[in-house]
């Protein structure tokens, strides 16, 4: 057994010499591993598509909810207010997205997990939900009656392109592009759509002058479906005028009110603040009154929209705003072209014309007529064509519709970094006055170091004189004093001397009155007893 296997560890080792040893080999390998490194790469970082889950459909009310899952918008379920329509998957889902019949008028709740959420806050025909991790059941609860077309629920990982997940209408919009119906946007500006929302992603936001609440609600859905398609992801404007037939500009004036039709686009114009306006053509496109009416409105409104006085309800809400920028559809002046035919890295390689063609075919209700999407030279209605009407930037001098412009995107990011670079510089001042603060502290606290030391040295000096000056005072009082005692002592000694000889001398004085009075006394005796004797003639000393 033992030997099997050093034969066969002979036999590996002797085959990656002999692989090692030939550089051919080497280079085959080496090949190999830098197409199959890339391959790893991608796999990891394209996940998985999210699977749409088999889901049971529950109505408290009892409805069929079978016609939620038949992928068509013209078949519905309506929910009474209070209702509950549960969703049950043996997947975890990981969000529900919702066609719902009519834009829902108020919000309704989604409960999983004990938890409530509120949805239906932006009122989006086409509504995407997300679940937390691990949901595999969830209930809609209806505050109020509604129409349901679809419910799908995704599994994990990356959403199909087709569910739409819908931002907001744009802040400020880099592109303001009116469309007065469902497919116009397409068959005559889609262009503009894929190139600058598709493409470019600036903020593009839609408004349409016309809506189908009243009639072939199908196509609410359809232009949902086609702006998407187009690379469009803010929810559009819909008009409040209902679409009705208008074969010429005097049977529009007879179906709409031209003020109310400026009213409105100017409004749109002054709360979107667009850089670019783009619409539709002067002369309907093919005569149509409802187009023409549009594209005359289009243009009285950025004429005047900077004026206040002119619907001066949209100026007080929203204030005024001046259009730099307004193309019009094969306007004959100032005119560009857009190249439509770049392979779109974005459109997974297809050029802009071939997104705009199948976008409009998300219009299936329209399908019917001869309209299609192209820019050929000999086609009445080119997706690519168009004119300035009006600039306050200058002219172009090329065929980008955002020449001598700056996204919002580009003006925000310039603003952070300006904030920002402001903010540096002030921390930057603030750093350098606080060193300079600390360095003039430092200096001054030295300053006042050597002040205290001086004062110091200035004191212990004068403390040192002060001493010695209470030392020759007290030397020179003691000196004083002491020739003071002494003198003091010399008198006492020369008083007593004095005393002493005064006492002396009367002591003295006394003997020799005292000797005189007993010789006078003796005398007496004498001469009494010598019966007169002569005195002595001996004279005292």
């Amino acid at each position: 057994m033992n030997l099997q296997n050093r034969s066969k560890r002979n036999h590996i080792t002797y085959t990656l010499r002999g692989v090692i040893c030939r550089p051919a080999v080497m280079g085959c390998i080496l090949l190999a591993c830098l197409f199959l490194i890339p391959s790893f790469h991608t796999l990891k970082v394209h996940a998985e598509e999210a699977d749409s889950l088999s889901v049971t459909l529950t109505s408290s009310g009892g409805q069929d909810t079978s016609k939620l899952k038949d992928s068509s918008t013209e078949s519905t379920v309506a929910f009474n207010s209070g209702e509950v329509l549960t969703v049950k998957a043996e997947e975890p889902m990981q969000g529900l997205y919702i066609k719902w019949r009519n834009c829902p008028n108020t919000e309704w709740i989604l409960k999983f997990g004990g938890e409530e959420r509120k949805c239906g806050t932006n009122g989006f025909l086409h509504e995407y939900v997300e679940l937390p991790e691990g949901v595999t059941e969830c209930e809609i609860r209806f505050s109020e009656g509604i129409s349901m077309c679809d419910l799908f629920a995704y599994g994990g990982g990356d959403l199909p392109g087709s569910v739409q997940r819908w931002d907001p209408p744009c802040d400020k919009a880099d592109f303001l592009v009116f469309s007065t119906h469902a497919d116009d946007e397409i068959l005559f500006l889609g262009g503009v759509l894929v190139d600058y929302a598709g493409v470019e992603k600036l903020n593009v936001q839609l408004a349409y002058m016309t809506n189908y609440w009243n009639a072939a609600i199908i196509r609410e859905h359809e232009k949902l479906d086609g702006i998407w398609e187009c690379g469009v992801h803010n929810y559009p404007v819909i008009g409040p005028f209902p679409d009705e037939w208008a074969k010429t500009y005097d049977d529009a004036v007879k179906i709409y009110d031209p003020e109310e039709v400026r009213g409105f686009v100017t409004e749109q114009i002054r709360r979107f603040k667009p850089q670019v306006v783009v619409t539709q053509d002067l002369k309907g496109e093919y005569g149509h009154g409802g187009h023409e009416m549009l594209a005359q409105s289009v243009i009285y409104s950025v004429d005047n929209s900077m004026n206040d006085t002119v619907y001066p309800d949209s100026a007080a809400m929203y204030g005024v705003w001046d259009v730099p920028k307004t193309y019009l559809h094969l306007y004959p002046e100032n005119t560009i072209h857009l190249d439509l035919h770049i392979p779109l890295e974005e459109f997974g390689g297809r050029t802009a014309i071939e997104v705009a063609a199948d976008a409009y075919k998300k219009h299936v209700s329209q399908q019917w007529c001869w309209f299609y999407v192209s820019d050929d030279e000999d086609y009445d209605y080119s997706v690519a064509d168009f004119g300035m009407y009006r600039t306050t930037v200058g002219a172009d001098t090329g065929n980008d519709m955002m020449e001598n412009l700056i996204s919002y995107a580009e003006q925000d990011r310039i603003e952070k970094e300006r904030l920002e670079e402001e903010k540096r510089q002030k921390e930057e001042q603030a750093r350098l006055e606080a060193e300079k603060a600390s360095e003039e502290a430092s200096e001054k606290a030295s300053e006042e170091a050597v002040i205290e030391k001086k004062e110091k040295t200035k004191k212990t000096g004068l403390t040192i004189v002060i001493v010695i000056v209470s030392v020759l005072v007290v030397l020179i009082a003691a000196f004083f004093a002491y020739v003071y005692v002494r003198r003091k002592k010399e008198e006492e000694r020369r008083r007593k001397r004095r005393l002493e000889r005064r006492r002396r001398e009367r002591e003295a004085g006394n003997n020799f009155t005292a000797e005189r009075q007993s010789r006078t006394s003796a005398e007496k005796r004498s001469s009494s007893n010598g019966g007169g004797r002569k005195p002595s003639n001996r004279k005292r000393k």
